[in-house]
């Protein structure tokens, strides 16, 4: 089973192709203007940049199976055996849920998001089930 975000995952996408279609407008028309070709290249590399980190946060998922459960965030990743997981908490004024770890520590799931409204906390009530359920076949 996968979760990921949907307002999150479509206005990614959608910012990364805009500022990408004016920095290589800049770059295209900058030389004509100054007639610098460095400024030009450093529009396709903050282009290019922009959109590694719009990607990074559209492309966030939790992907469960029956052993584990890998939560891919923005700028991390990590794998929870069904164990190591007590519950999800979606705290009020969060921008998204945190899975309660069996150490006492906490993790963000970035892929139940508040932007998607109810959505998002439907997403976390169902990746609790699942480790309400695994934890009494565990």
């Amino acid at each position: 089973m996968t979760f990921r975000p949907r307002v999150v995952r479509t206005w990614g996408y959608i910012v990364a192709g805009i500022f990408a279609l004016a920095c290589v407008a800049m770059a295209l028309t900058l030389p004509l203007i100054i007639h610098r070709i460095l400024d030009s290249f450093g529009f396709v590399v903050l282009a290019l940049i922009v959109g590694w980190f719009c990607h990074r946060h559209a492309s966030v998922e939790v992907m469960a199976n029956a052993t584990h459960v890998h939560i891919r965030n923005a700028f991390s990743s990590r794998s929870f055996e069904w164990p190591e997981l007590i519950g999800v908490s979606f705290p009020e004024g969060d921008p998204w849920a945190h899975v309660d770890l069996a150490d006492g520590d906490t993790y963000a799931v970035m892929a139940a998001q508040r932007a998607d409204g109810a959505r998002g906390v439907a997403m976390a009530r169902e990746l609790n089930s699942l480790i309400e359920e695994h934890s009494l076949t565990s």
